[in-house]
């Protein structure tokens, strides 16, 4: 299966799209830099900005148009605040937390068939398909504690949760082998 991935917002989102693209790559699927020839488009999005929400829309109304003539499994995950969720669930087939990536072969294997399941439950365990060979975005927390009347992270990212130091030095060793 063919799929498209459009990224949004942060560098975080960035990081997640790779992690992302290593899960479905792990499940035999593979990248594609058009979305006309992709089976599976999925969203990384970013609800920090309306602007972002409102470009997603727009496109999944033009996939709506492409899921009359072909199949077509569209996919959203990112930071996407609650409030949002309901709105976008009738341009989606699966909205997924990011915190849920390592179950993401178990939803969509509701809607497709013959896929195995990952072999953790812990993001940050899963390896990312880097997509520059001279950067990296490393994360060493995700989430935020702070609840500021301006931000959303809290809300779409949930409570903070740090990796462990050595975790992330595996990382980075890893990265400059």
């Amino acid at each position: 299966m063919k799929y498209f991935i459009w990224t949004l917002g942060c560098q975080m989102n960035k990081s997640d799209a790779e992690r992302i693209i290593s899960v479905l790559e792990n499940l035999g699927y593979k990248l594609v830099s058009k979305e006309s020839e992709a089976d599976l488009i999925l969203v990384v999005a970013c609800s920090v900005r309306q602007s972002a929400i409102d470009r997603i829309y727009g496109k999944a109304q033009e996939w709506q148009k492409i899921k009359e003539k072909r199949p077509l499994i569209t996919i959203l995950s990112g930071c996407v605040l609650d409030a949002d969720k309901p709105k976008l669930e009738k341009y989606f087939d699966i909205i997924f937390e990011v915190s849920d990536l390592p179950k993401l072969p178990k939803i969509l294997s509701k809607k497709l068939s013959n896929l195995t399941t990952y072999k953790t439950n812990n993001y940050f365990k899963i390896h990312p398909n880097y997509q520059s060979s001279f950067q990296a975005y490393i994360p060493i927390s995700t989430g935020c504690n702070n609840f500021c009347s301006y931000c959303v992270v809290p809300y779409t990212r949930g409570r903070e949760v740090s990796r462990p130091a050595d975790e992330i030095i595996v990382e980075v060793r890893n990265l400059i082998a």
